[in-house]
């Protein structure tokens, strides 16, 4: 059964890494749902969150092989539960009038969103969460007229460092130790 799979890899920070991982993907005929790279705490570092919807069997697989990558330091698969993850998003919605205005930032303020940049006849709002809950607020705003969107890929940590007795990693593959 496919189920939602939230890959990090951690990588040298050098020119090419990011082909090399998302050729595993195509070469596959996977579909990335999400791809975020960042770099981390530590100076030449990168982090990749990848996230898939795939059988259990396949994640296996993928990690395996992003792990062969001569720059990738570590790679590990999570389900949802073991995260904590958010993506950005900003909407620009119309706001023709005094009214418009308020009642659009009324339903900003329920879903936790902000007014990060105002113009005569727009206000362009903030928001973080899950894509489901950032879907909702879009769903929601569009009654107002929404002119233009951008959200981000997700970015996530591990509930627990390393995982805990309990609850591991679904997948993990370690070239080098992180410390």
């Amino acid at each position: 059964m496919k189920k939602l799979y939230t890959i990090s890899a951690f990588t040298e920070n050098s020119p090419g890494v990011l082909h090399r991982i998302t050729v595993m993907f195509t070469r596959r005929k996977i579909n990335i749902e999400s791809l975020t790279v960042s770099e981390t705490e530590k100076e030449g570092t990168s982090r990749f969150t990848i996230v898939v919807k795939v059988e259990e069997n396949l994640v296996r697989t993928i990690v395996k092989q992003i792990n062969r990558i001569i720059e990738v330091k570590a790679v590990y698969a999570y389900l949802d539960e073991d995260l904590v993850f958010k993506e950005i998003a900003f909407i620009r919605v119309k706001s023709s009038t005094p009214e418009d205005r308020s009642r659009v930032e009324q339903h900003a303020h329920w879903y936790g969103a902000k007014v990060v940049y105002a113009e005569p006849g727009s206000l362009v709002l903030e928001t973080t969460g899950t894509s489901d809950e950032i879907k909702s607020l879009l769903r929601l705003l569009e009654a107002h007229g929404v002119e233009e969107f951008i959200q981000s890929g997700r970015i996530a940590i591990a509930k627990h460092k390393n995982g805990t007795p309990d609850r591991r990693p679904v997948i993990t593959a370690e070239s080098e130790v992180l410390s």
